[in-house]
């Protein structure tokens, strides 16, 4: 009998910097990813060449966040982690209403990564002694001035 294909880890933010290296970390390792992304950049394309399952998310909208969670049930019967990376930072500027900028980062850092924990739990459960993983971590360019 034949060894059973390990469950995904589900990385949000998979096209770039920590997200992507992440993403071929595992690959290397033979573990098959889920790797959402807002933008299409070329590494993308890699991913999925080397066999990631690559999902294009909107987190900006609750329903962008839903509709990813949909697909990402379709596609598993589980999870063996979520690793909460996707991001966006909005500079301050005069003039911009903070109010404005903090919930723009709200809905991606904090509403996002809630929304998918209750929306995937299903998956995320009921898989023998090793429960899943859920770690919740970000990565900022800091740009010389």
């Amino acid at each position: 009998m034949g060894k059973a294909q390990p469950l995904p880890i589900l990385i949000t933010g998979g096209g770039r910097r920590i997200g992507l290296a992440l993403a071929w970390h595992f690959i290397n390792q033979k573990q098959p990813v889920i790797v959402s992304y807002r933008t299409h950049y070329p590494a993308i394309d890699g991913l999925i060449k080397a066999g990631a399952q690559c999902i294009q998310a909107d987190f900006s909208t609750n329903d962008g966040v839903m509709a990813f969670a949909d697909e990402v049930l379709k596609s598993t019967h589980g999870l063996r982690a979520i690793l909460h990376n996707a991001s966006v930072w909005m500079a301050e500027k005069p003039g911009a209403p903070l109010a404005d900028v903090l919930a723009c980062m709200m809905q991606i850092h904090v509403n996002t990564p809630y929304l998918l924990n209750h929306a995937l739990e299903r998956l995320l459960r009921g898989h023998g002694h090793a429960a899943s993983d859920i770690i919740h971590f970000t990565d900022y360019v800091v740009e010389a001035r």
